[in-house]
């Protein structure tokens, strides 16, 4: 088994076994306080294997956020349909992510973070945020990972990713794909070796009706990660200039996202 899914699959097992059980907003869940997932990109691209996830609509969003789209559409005619249920009538989402990280109260924080990061490169200020008061009654569905930084050493970048709530058997591993391509795309620009992703979650949990399907995922055989052949560049993020080999999976676990 491959480090990074070893580390999830301990994840959900505890998460499975011990998490207190909840009724929250939509839905019973099993929940677990401040849990972390590590992947280190010296491994392999971090794709789950024990299940087949789909690489490319991950791609699609990233590229949807990175450039400050808040409608669906543009991610209906790519074929990716994961924010529908939340879009009104014209397919609008309010100020969610996209917004925030180009326009935070005028500021455009990719930018910032680029140019900061080019005149120092071990800055400690390498930070985006999408947690803003002033626009969360306006936003369809506030920020589940609200901020990412990039933290550099000796030529190696890292992101951390801070999360309010963390949908362990669905979320999880598309997040863990979004910010694997961003820190990719960043280091290509500044001409880094990508490193480790790190996501840390406030609130992980598992939704009752995804129990027995995460409970089969863990008990599966995990493959070699694939690899990560072609990628873009942050400023200018494409989708469909990353590409992937050697990925090997195991047959899909086909479960409803909860809204």
């Amino acid at each position: 088994m491959n480090n990074y899914e070893k580390k999830y699959s301990d994840i959900l097992s505890n998460c499975l076994k011990s998490g207190n059980k909840v009724t929250g907003r939509n839905g019973k869940t099993r929940q677990i306080t401040a849990a972390q997932i590590r992947a280190d990109l010296n491994e392999g691209f971090p794709v789950v294997t024990g299940k087949q996830i789909f690489p490319k609509s991950c791609f699609i969003e990233t590229e949807w956020m990175l450039n400050g789209y808040t409608n669906v559409n543009w991610l209906n005619e790519k074929g990716v349909k994961i924010w529908d249920q939340w879009a009104d009538e014209d397919g609008n989402l309010g100020p969610v992510y996209g917004h925030q990280l180009l326009n935070f109260n005028g500021t455009n924080q990719l930018k910032h973070v680029i140019e900061e990061a080019k005149a120092n490169k071990y800055s400690r200020r390498l930070l985006c945020s999408m947690w803003n008061p002033s626009d969360l009654s306006k936003m369809a569905l506030p920020p589940c990972h609200y901020s990412f930084q990039f933290v550099i050493a000796n030529n190696k970048a890292d992101i951390v990713v801070s999360m309010r709530s963390l949908d362990l058997f669905i979320g999880l591993p598309y997040d863990m794909v979004m910010y694997a391509s961003i820190l990719q795309s960043f280091s290509n620009e500044l001409n880094l070796v990508p490193n480790e992703v790190v996501i840390n979650a406030a609130n992980a949990h598992i939704y009752e009706e995804h129990i027995s399907s995460a409970a089969i995922y863990v008990g599966r055989k995990k493959n070699r990660l694939p690899k990560l052949i072609k990628s873009s560049s942050f400023s200018n993020f494409k989708a469909d200039e990353f590409e992937i080999s050697d990925y090997n999976y195991e047959p899909r676990l086909a479960v409803n996202v909860i809204k």
